[in-house]
């Protein structure tokens, strides 16, 4: 074998091996079909499944992109720090670490509101991502004296985009949500019906 095809199929193992253990960590650590398999009555007559589907591919594809944004972003920090303002530097490093920090909470807590049909989760969810995570996000964007370099530029588009994606599609998915428990809520009392046990 050649060098070059040493290096293609040393590519293709790594790309496999990081599609396995991204898609393994997600099934550990996000709560996913596994939960409505041990709660069967998810799955009982009449209550229709509200789990928005733009929603959870943007969280999908969010999981998989913020370990490649944090080295990114990690690695031009520690490459432009000495070359920022003193105020710069205290801001950007306070910024890449509230968006790490709530970025794991903010993941599980879209995974768990959209998969287990959780208004709270999912409103939490939205709260963190319009209030906190957005206008964060686009301060590393659009800031030009944080001197963001185009690796930086390009990873912070992609993660914006998802931010947007997912501020929109909560947004449907709790109002689509919420009427569909309202509606639970009246035809149980209407009928007497217990439904403490959903």
């Amino acid at each position: 074998m050649t060098t070059f095809e040493v290096v293609v199929l040393a590519t293709l193992v790594a790309a496999m091996m990081w599609k396995t253990s991204v898609v393994t960590a997600s099934d550990r650590l996000f709560p996913g079909l596994a939960y409505h398999d041990r709660k069967k009555e998810f799955y009982d007559i009449g209550n229709q499944i509200q789990s928005n589907l733009p929603l959870q591919m943007a969280l999908y594809f969010n999981v998989w992109m913020y370990p490649i944004w944090f080295f990114v972003i990690l690695i031009n920090l520690d490459a432009k720090y000495y070359y920022l303002t003193d105020v710069y530097k205290f801001i950007t490093v306070a910024v890449f670490i509230i968006i790490s920090v709530l970025e794991s909470i903010r993941l599980y807590l879209g995974y768990l509101g959209n998969l287990a049909e959780k208004i709270p989760e999912l409103a939490s969810f939205w709260l963190i991502s319009t209030l906190i995570h957005f206008p964060l996000e686009m301060f590393l964007l659009f800031d030009s004296k944080t001197r963001p370099h185009f690796s930086e530029t390009i990873t912070n588009s992609i993660m914006a985009f998802l931010l947007i994606t997912e501020i929109i599609s909560a947004t449907v998915a709790l109002k689509k949500s919420a009427d569909h428990h309202a509606k639970r809520f009246y035809v149980a009392q209407l009928y007497g019906i217990d439904d403490s046990r959903h």
